[in-house]
């Protein structure tokens, strides 16, 4: 029997490229057969955009509240979502007084967990209760990221916040790290180094390049493979599938 892989696709810097992240990395799993569930746990809901056209009337907001029944989408071949919406912002105010309030995302995942190979996570740029929640429910934890200072220093408040979640989740520590939205330079050569030396084979050898091509995807409802399967921004993403399914 099938067991996902619970991946919480995490970054509390903004403008990393996480959605696009989650979008490209998901669509190339489940055109190679695998069976993927994209969870939208941000309120922006840019995974959910990305997709359709309009907010479903049931979203994860729902599923928590009433703490039963995932609304999937199904969005093609292999590939379902979970949608979000604005009702997200308000969340942490009717989680605070709920009981085993760290692990609400866990338990609703869980009657899905041998439906699919890979659930993804895209979860909100903040470390807070959402965060917390899909870092209980992880398996493991991938970190897109720019080659910029502010990134380098975001990676050691991770590592502190996975230390505190121990007792939540024990092990829960970043598995891998990749660059993002890359463009070679000597900052950012001095910043891979730096984030390499610390990490080691923690980062991916594949970096994802600037592309254009990742953001037009969006305006057509699809990811970058479909878009342009030959933009410089599928074949990294498809290089980093290769990586990441092996190291994960």
């Amino acid at each position: 029997m099938k067991k996902a892989k619970i991946i919480a696709v995490v970054n509390h810097k903004g403008g990393v490229g996480k959605t696009a992240s989650v979008v490209s990395i998901g669509a190339i799993l489940a055109a190679r057969g695998k069976k993927v569930l994209l969870v939208d746990l941000d309120t922006q809901a840019n995974l959910t955009m990305h997709f359709l056209e309009d907010i479903p009337s049931r979203i994860i907001y729902h599923a928590i509240q009433e703490r039963a029944n995932l609304p999937i989408v199904p969005i093609r071949e292999n590939l379902d979502l979970v949608p979000s919406g604005l009702d997200m912002a308000g969340i942490v105010s009717v989680m605070t007084n709920m009981r085993r309030r760290e692990y609400i995302i866990k338990d609703l995942l869980e009657p899905y967990k041998n439906r699919y190979d890979y659930i993804f996570m895209d979860c909100p740029p903040n470390l807070e209760l959402i965060t917390t929640n899909a870092l209980t429910a992880a398996t493991k934890m991938l970190v897109p990221m720019k080659a910029d200072l502010m990134s380098d220093y975001g990676l050691s408040m991770l590592d502190k916040f996975c230390a505190d979640m121990q007792d939540l989740n024990p092990g829960i520590h970043i598995d891998q790290i990749f660059f993002n939205i890359y463009e070679k330079s000597t900052v950012t050569d001095a910043i891979e180094a730096d984030v390499r030396g610390k990490y080691g084979d923690r980062v991916a050898t594949t970096v994802v390049r600037k592309n254009v091509d990742i953001s037009k995807a969006a305006f057509e409802y699809t990811d970058v493979v479909s878009y342009n399967a030959d933009a410089n921004g599928a074949k990294d993403f498809q290089a980093l599938v290769d990586e990441l399914a092996e190291k994960l």
